[in-house]
């Protein structure tokens, strides 16, 4: 697999509200079924989703083995819009003078996710929409010239690799649920702190990456 293809996934794993999802499934009952549910849901939904995106590239030829020019031009454009993307969430930065709003105890959605197939509807809620970057990874799996059997391992790893964020805590729930719910606190709340700038810098980032390598590989 492509180094840039792990790096791709890696980039369009920065996704907050999944770690705030994690958190509120790791309050309540049955924790084990809730979490599970909401990782797999998560994980079927985002394997899914690129296997179509995957077999969509290849048939209508937008990849480096069919037409150069249209691969390089979906490149560019994945490229442009994340920077527009990066662009639009520094403008719409929250005031940190505002006054934050009080916290009404338990939230609407903490005891909606009570139940498994709630837990796992929220996971296909959240990633059925695929983000610009995760195209970029999918993309970069169909550029690569292997069987589609390869193919559709290396999606398995893609979307492993893009998932991190929500199945590391998983793991921290299910082994160590005494000691896991401060810490994802903790994580929590460093990306309510943290979470825009990092999503900017990724943005920009594989932006201009995915703009550059559209460029380079245009026909002269």
């Amino acid at each position: 697999m492509p180094a840039d293809t792990l790096a791709l996934a890696f980039a369009a794993s920065i996704y907050p509200p999944a770690v705030a999802a994690v958190i509120a499934l790791g309050r309540g009952p049955r924790l084990r079924s809730r979490v599970f549910a909401f990782v797999a849901a998560a994980f079927l939904t985002t394997y899914l989703v690129g296997a179509v995106i995957l077999l969509l590239f290849e048939e209508i030829g937008a990849t480096s083995s069919s037409d150069i020019s249209l691969s390089a031009g979906v490149n560019i454009a994945l490229g442009v819009l994340l920077l527009a993307l990066a662009v639009r969430l520094q403008r719409r930065r929250p005031d940190p003078d505002a006054p934050s709003k009080p916290s009404s105890g338990t939230s609407k959605i903490d005891r909606y996710l009570q139940n498994p197939r709630l837990a796992a509807l929220l996971g296909v809620t959240l990633y059925i929409a695929p983000s610009p970057i995760y195209i970029g990874a999918v993309k970069s799996i169909a550029d690569a010239k292997i069987s589609r059997g390869s193919e559709l391992l290396d999606l398995v790893a893609v979307v492993a690799v893009m998932l991190w964020l929500i199945e590391v805590p998983m793991l921290i729930l299910l082994l160590l649920p005494a000691r896991a719910e401060r810490a994802l606190d903790s994580t929590n709340r460093w990306f309510a702190a943290n979470g825009r700038t990092v999503a900017i810098v990724a943005a920009v980032a594989v932006g201009a990456y995915l703009v550059i390598k559209g460029l380079v590989h245009l026909p002269g």
